[in-house]
């Protein structure tokens, strides 16, 4: 396969892995992102850590607990063995 086509499989699984994750957390739903997941806490105003309008959206934060951690595991998991399927073995 040519490096043109991974390239671009490696591109849409970027993008599709930024919708999968924005619908998890629209899903999952605040309270229950609150409840499992510790938020990062505010740092000085930094370019590389200004969030966007899609910011607070897609950070969870690090997993407070059990859920938050098979949560965490369970999404990633489908992220990387999807992609993986799709990049080089599709």
């Amino acid at each position: 396969m040519e490096v043109q086509v991974y390239a671009q499989r490696i591109i849409e699984c970027f993008i599709a892995s930024l919708v999968f994750i924005y619908g998890c957390a629209k899903l999952l739903g605040a309270e229950r992102k609150a409840l499992w997941f510790k938020r990062r806490k505010e740092n000085p105003f930094n370019f590389f850590l200004r969030r966007g309008f899609m910011g607070d959206s897609l950070n969870f934060g690090y997993p407070r607990t059990w859920q938050g951690l098979l949560f965490f595991i369970a999404m990633y998991g489908i992220i990387i063995g999807l992609s993986y399927y799709y990049i080089f073995k599709y």
